[in-house]
């Protein structure tokens, strides 16, 4: 976590930058929470405590076609860890992950047994939580449970 807040401001203010025509006047309140459930039942975690051990969840996010050119991409997502999770409460409240990405291991053997063989790599990037995937199922739209750590 300490990871995550030591990037955290530098990193919300390069997603805010990525809205168009949206500005934080004044004081906004930001939580920061332990786990949200995702509308399929995925729980995602980024906390060092839970059951007294840390847990920070990989995950797989949808990438749009204006971004995939950026990005390795394994049938359209890119992974990552979560490291921190946020709502802030503007109008419209922002629900962010700030993920850690994994590249590849390996530009020459870039799949190991029919997976992508990956490593943490030092970029990091504030995501909507509605762009969060399961790679198992295709999800058009995800309510958000937030549980406070």
């Amino acid at each position: 976590m300490q990871t995550g807040f030591a990037r955290f401001i530098g990193c919300l203010d390069s997603y805010l930058d990525l809205l168009d025509g949206f500005t934080i006047i004044g004081e906004t309140q930001i939580n920061i929470y332990g786990s949200v459930t995702l509308e399929n039942g995925t729980i995602i975690r980024a906390t060092n405590r839970y059951h007294n051990k840390v847990w920070f969840s990989d995950i797989a996010i949808s990438m749009d076609s204006e971004e995939s050119n950026d990005y390795i991409l394994n049938k359209g997502l890119c992974y990552g860890q979560a490291l921190l999770l946020a709502e802030v409460l503007t109008d419209p409240p922002l629900n962010l992950a700030l993920i850690q990405w994994y590249d590849f291991k390996s530009k020459r053997n870039p799949y190991l047994y029919g997976c992508p063989h990956l490593k943490l790599i030092e970029l990091y990037n504030f995501v909507a939580i509605e762009s969060i995937q399961d790679p198992g199922n295709s999800i058009d739209r995800l309510q958000l449970k937030w549980v406070k750590s």
